[in-house]
């Protein structure tokens, strides 16, 4: 005869079961959200071959993060640091960094799959550094200060990070910024690290300023505008302005990305759409984390690091494995660039392929 507690654990079990057959089911029927996201900058390519950003860091330097969201494991959130309030708990009082971290490392919930919601991280099981260094209200303004911008990054500098995602975009007419800045200099520390440092290309084109924002415009940052569901420039993306400076594979910006419409997690638990060149700055960041992952050597660790010379290789790589759109559909030249789609669309597989020949 089949014990109480025997009987308990089988209805238990029963349960269990049931339950993970409903989020098979509903991830089944539930449509997959910004698939034509994934599908355009071929990412979805690189995760059907297993590649999910596993062994890789990234930073994040922005609002802080909201890390109990039930899209978040907690554990993928290994460092955290506040420099604008000092508090010592994770948190986000302006959403981008929350929404960012979810392009990278959502997990896909039963809440989100019960809500209609299907949402899965580019970089699903990499890890993720916060540096909190944008203060409330200011992350669309170019926000935050040469000190706590700086400090962010020697952060994730100091907390093994790969890739360091610099979100915010300030026009260098508005703030102090400079090649003597302590922002710049951290910045080039990175880089010089073997670190790869991704920023906006900047959301002011309809009140152009010029060029793209900083610190995207420095030299070896990957600058990095918006594009719709059409593959056509966004709107509000910044345009290039190119300097003497400015050769192959570092005009500004390099790449394009999808930047509208991207449905990820924000503060409390809540889903939304946000559009920005800070959006399309986090899939090329998920981008170079899954070939960091397929190819752990390049990591700023790794033996095959050549610190900045990595880093050229890389862009070099990006540039001419991008898909030529817009201006550029017509061009036969791999390192043809226009100052709002850079050197085109970031291709994940292709960049994949072209690595695999180094």
């Amino acid at each position: 005869m089949i014990s109480r507690r025997a009987t308990i654990l089988i209805v238990l079990l029963v349960i269990i079961s049931l339950l993970l057959i409903s989020l098979s089911l509903l991830s089944i029927f539930v449509p997959k959200s910004n698939v034509w996201a994934s599908s355009e900058t071929q990412i979805d390519k690189l995760h059907n071959l297993g590649f999910d950003g596993s062994g890789v860091t990234i930073g994040i330097v922005d609002t802080g993060v909201d890390i109990l969201h039930q899209e978040f494991e907690t554990s993928s959130f290994t460092a955290w640091y506040d420099f604008i309030n000092q508090k010592t708990t994770y948190y986000d009082d302006d959403d981008q960094g929350t929404h960012l971290a979810g392009i990278l490392v959502s997990k896909g919930s039963f809440q989100g799959l019960f809500s209609g919601i299907n949402i899965q991280g580019i970089t699903h099981n990499a890890k993720i550094v916060v540096a909190k260094s944008i203060p409330q209200n200011q992350y669309l303004y170019g926000g935050g200060n040469d000190s706590t911008i700086a400090d962010g990054i020697q952060f994730c500098i100091e907390n093994e990070a790969d890739i360091i995602l610099l979100s915010m975009g300030m026009s260098p007419e508005d703030v102090n910024f400079d090649n003597n800045s302590k922002t710049t200099e951290m910045v080039k520390q990175a880089i010089d690290m073997g670190i790869f440092v991704v920023a906006p290309a900047g959301n002011d084109r309809q009140d152009d300023d010029g060029d793209v924002c900083y610190p995207s415009i420095l030299e070896n940052v990957i600058s990095v505008g918006a594009i719709s569901k059409s593959n056509s420039i966004s709107s509000f993306s910044s345009k290039g302005h190119q300097y003497p400076w400015s050769i192959n594979p570092n005009k500004k910006p390099e790449l394009v990305a999808p930047g509208e419409e991207i449905l990820s997690t924000r503060s409390n638990g809540a889903y939304g759409r946000l559009s920005g060149s800070s959006q399309a700055a986090a899939y090329v960041t998920g981008v170079i984390a899954l070939l960091l992952d397929a190819y752990p050597e390049y990591k700023h660790d790794g033996s095959k690091n050549q610190n900045e010379t990595t880093i050229q290789l890389f862009k070099e790589i990006l540039a001419k494995t991008a898909k030529k759109i817009g201006s550029l559909q017509d061009s036969s030249n791999e390192y043809s660039h226009d100052d709002s789609y850079g050197y085109g669309l970031i291709q994940a597989f292709e960049a994949y392929k072209e690595l695999a020949k180094y």
